[in-house]
């Protein structure tokens, strides 16, 4: 799961005095949403991909349903590549040209707050009253300062996935705590199989297990050089040693884990809901199932997300607001969700005859998102942990020097 390669705070503050010079608030360019011939045009911008791909296609295909419904509507959906979005945005920001709606990456709200790119949202949710559906961590996201700039979009998480027919073999059942997980995937793990696999790589995508082990723990990512961080990542330095997983992990990405799981040489993974439809069409004829994610102090899970934001250039912000409140209708999500491969941000949308989607569903009501000062940080805090998790699996650093190490970074990247 990416959460972008650079300090969102420190891309915002290198470009804020130009977007703030030029008065971002006063309107759009020409980019912006206008009225042409009694026809309303909305801008939207995204970074799901362009509209032959499935995701964006996807966008399109919900995009296309709203201007049926409402006759007299123009959406312009524009895609901008993941890596160029929010520099891009914020470019255009400086520049008068801004879209009435930006799909934005959850974490990066408070940097596009704080660059006055994006709209406050209270009075609209207040006269909406709706906002109680929607699970806390996904509504968190849209906060800062105690005001509103979002509306959460869809929703990704994390669980077990798990090879019915190898467990079934091995006699074992789906672990319940991290204690069952070490002892079960080291009972699974034969010749050039293992028993469980995650995400290891290098930057902030690989973290992610440990961020879910530590958390587990009853710990806290910010703070690793405490008892909690120590016992994860010693967890997972052992499981390495012992073979229930490969040192392998620290070259793959979600991608591959999801490729070991689908080919049989892991028997478990830890990977996010986006891979559910994946494995149904790659692999028809694999037999598995997803749980809950193990339990320590407790079983949290990272959340995934993206936020329907209104610019500070919107022309239309009522006709935005309602496009973005007709995509939340649970109605629509049923439709859209399964298209789009996610899930949904809020909790009134029904998971239908799914048991994988259902148990997602379920693991989100426990979902974990960074705030405040961590989230503007996030992507360099993550890439951190993935460096004391890869000093500790390659053996260059023990784990407690690995995460005082560790610390140091961490406490330096919050600082600015």
């Amino acid at each position: 799961m990416r959460l972008g390669g650079v300090s969102l705070r420190r891309v915002a503050a290198l470009l804020m005095a130009g977007v703030l010079a030029t008065g971002c608030g006063g309107g759009g360019g020409t980019d912006s949403a206008g009225d042409s011939g009694g026809e309303k045009t909305l801008t939207l911008w995204h970074y799901y991909g362009p509209p032959d791909s499935a995701t964006g296609g996807a966008l399109v295909r919900l995009v296309e349903r709203y201007e049926r419904e409402h006759p007299g509507v123009d959406v312009q959906p524009r895609h901008i590549p993941f890596g160029d979005f929010t520099r891009t945005l914020l470019q255009s920001a400086a520049g008068g040209e801004l879209p009435d709606i930006a799909l934005i990456n959850a974490f990066h709200t408070q940097a596009m707050v704080e660059a006055g790119i994006i709209q406050e949202l209270d009075d609209k949710v207040a006269a909406w009253g709706k906002k109680d559906g929607f699970f806390p961590a996904s509504w968190q996201t849209t906060q800062v300062g105690g005001k509103t700039y979002g509306l959460p979009h869809l929703a990704d998480a994390y669980a077990l996935y798990y090879n019915t027919d190898l467990l079934d073999e091995a006699g074992v059942e789906p672990p319940k705590t991290w204690d069952e997980v070490a002892a079960t995937a080291k009972k699974l793990a034969t010749g050039e199989r293992q028993g469980l696999a995650v995400s290891g790589i290098e930057g902030d995508e690989g973290a992610t297990g440990l961020i879910i082990r530590i958390l587990a723990a009853g710990g806290d990512v910010a703070k690793v050089n405490t008892p909690q961080a120590t016992k994860a990542l010693t967890q997972f330095k052992e499981m390495v040693d012992s073979g229930a997983m490969s040192k392998g992990i620290l070259g793959w990405n979600e991608e591959d884990v999801k490729n070991q799981f689908a080919n049989e040489r892991t028997a478990m993974m830890i990977n996010s809901a986006t891979y559910v439809s994946t494995l149904r069409t790659e692999k028809p004829d694999l037999k598995w199932k997803v749980a809950l994610l193990p339990k320590d102090a407790q079983n949290p899970t990272l959340l995934g997300a993206e936020n329907l934001t209104i610019t500070s250039g919107s022309k239309n912000p009522d006709a935005a607001w309602d496009l973005m409140t007709w995509m939340q209708r649970p109605e629509v999500l049923a439709e859209y969700l399964p298209d789009r491969n996610k899930l949904p941000a809020r909790s009134d949308v029904p998971p239908g005859e799914d048991e994988a989607r259902a148990v997602f569903q379920e693991q989100l009501k426990s979902a974990w998102v960074p705030e405040g000062p961590l989230a503007a940080s996030a992507s360099e805090v993550f890439t951190h942990l993935q460096g004391a998790l890869q000093a500790a699996i390659s053996g260059s650093a023990n784990v407690g020097d690995a995460l005082t190490q560790a610390q140091q970074k961490i406490d330096q990247a919050l600082a600015g």
